[in-house]
């Protein structure tokens, strides 16, 4: 029984691997890095790219209620509606995956936050629930939007900033957790928040990742 679990979800993280974007992504004077580094075999968590015709980048990060099996799933999900939605606009993206969600994730919910770099500087960014992305080491101030899943028809706002360094993750960063049961926590967060995304993504595995 124990080798069948752990064989499908080798299996799952296999299909999650294939799922999410493996090059770095660069268009218009941006360029996309990401590190995943689930705690277990497979996790809630994924992130998405895509480098729009008129050389706007589109970058996604999101997060999935709960871990295993039924997360893997629902990421799958999530990564097979945004590779189908032809909108460039956060906002728009963010209720196709909330309308395509809803009623599917088993009383679940999932947090995202999306983003779009324009050549000429100007980024776009909407969230549903997510910690909001830093700014070149600064918090950036935006609408928390209601996590998706959780009902359809929800409207989503955008907000539009400029920066040269924009970092974007999930909570297994802040949620990290050392010995002492002390959390990495927001403030620390944001200090790395200018480091490589390997960096960042390390330093919260070395605290402690839960």
């Amino acid at each position: 029984e124990q080798q069948r679990l752990t064989s499908e979800l080798e299996a799952a993280r296999g299909v999650q691997q294939l799922l999410l974007p493996q090059a770095v992504a660069a268009s218009g004077g941006w360029e996309s890095a990401a590190t995943y580094l689930p705690a277990l075999e497979v996790g809630g968590d994924f992130y998405w790219t895509r480098v729009e015709p008129g050389g706007a980048l589109l970058a996604v990060v999101g997060d999935v209620s709960g871990k295993g099996l039924k997360a893997a799933m629902l990421v799958s999900v999530a990564v097979g509606i945004l590779r189908t939605e032809k909108s460039s606009s956060p906002a728009a993206i963010l209720r196709a995956l909330n309308d395509g969600l809803a009623g599917h994730t088993g009383g679940g919910f999932v947090t995202c936050c999306c983003a779009r770099f324009d050549p000429e500087g100007a980024v776009t960014l909407a969230s549903a629930g997510h910690p909001a992305p830093y700014a070149d080491g600064h918090d950036v101030v935006m609408g928390a939007g209601l996590p998706l899943g959780v009902a359809a028809g929800v409207p989503y706002e955008e907000t539009i900033v400029r920066g040269d360094r924009f970092t974007l993750l999930s909570d297994g960063v802040v949620e990290a957790e050392n010995a002492q049961r002390e959390l990495f926590g927001f403030d620390r967060t944001r200090e790395i928040s200018t480091k490589s995304a390997h960096e960042i993504a390390e330093a919260a595995k070395a605290w402690g990742q839960n």
